[in-house]
């Protein structure tokens, strides 16, 4: 059976490795001057990612400041792997959760429940409960992603926690365009646990290497999402697994 992103990351977990979702994008806008456009085949680049170990491909979609080209790349990646794929845009309507939807069943229907969408909970408010339901009613789960202990109250509105949470630790408002930092700390994710229960905590962004990782998972995070390490790395497969083997490394 194909495993959803949250009994992906679990199993990882189990097995006593560090559950990475490792993110392909498109334009990386802090880098974008220097770098340019990332052409390389989305297929490719999953497949070294799970080589690498990771736990979940994610899949920035969100054209303008991304460049995000999802009617390829989420065929490529799919068909890739049997990873669990997570897509991020500003999700805001039920309209787009459809084209997602839409897009997935396009390749084979079965696979949204390997789909989870990212929710970012600042810029839904309100309406963070009705498009979390939306999103389960379509088959797919949902990452609710959250600024730090500020964006506590959106989910406190929830009838139930979600599954999966992300802290971005660089301000998405931004671009991303801030200091890698990681700013997850004992403190911030004890504020979370009463809200979020059983659900599994994603650090997100800012990892620059395995020391990065240790701190997150030190501060509490069940798992990390990274990506421009493994994007601008001459062998993404050993970057990503140096990320997955962090655990051991620093023990």
């Amino acid at each position: 059976m194909t495993l959803n992103l949250w009994e992906s990351l679990a199993y990882s977990r189990q097995k006593g490795i560090v559950p990475v979702v490792a993110e392909i994008k498109r334009v990386i806008p802090k880098l974008a001057n220097k770098l340019g456009r990332d052409e390389r085949d989305a297929a490719s680049l999953t497949r070294c990612y799970q080589t690498g170990g990771a736990s979940g491909i994610s899949l920035v979609t969100e054209r303008k400041h991304f460049g995000g080209q999802p009617e390829m790349d989420i065929p490529a990646v799919l068909q890739a792997t049997s990873l669990p794929l997570l897509i991020k845009d500003f999700i805001l309507a039920r309209e787009q959760i459809d084209y997602y939807a839409k897009l997935v069943s396009a390749v084979n229907s079965a696979w949204r429940r390997r789909v989870t969408l990212l929710l970012t909970a600042h810029l839904v408010k309100e309406q963070l409960p009705d498009l979390l339901q939306y999103v389960h009613a379509q088959g797919m789960l949902a990452l609710v992603e959250t600024r730090g202990p500020a964006d506590l109250p959106y989910l406190a509105n929830l009838a139930r926690p979600p599954r999966l949470v992300g802290i971005n630790n660089k301000n998405i408002d931004e671009l991303e365009m801030g200091e890698d930092l990681i700013r997850l700390n004992q403190e911030m994710l004890a504020a979370y646990r009463p809200v979020v229960g059983e659900a599994l905590i994603l650090s997100e962004s800012a990892h620059q290497g395995p020391e990065d990782v240790q701190r997150s998972l030190t501060a509490g995070a069940d798992a990390v999402l990274a990506g421009t390490a493994f994007l601008i790395a001459a062998d993404p497969t050993r970057t990503v697994a140096s990320f997955v083997q962090a655990r051991r490394r620093f023990h």
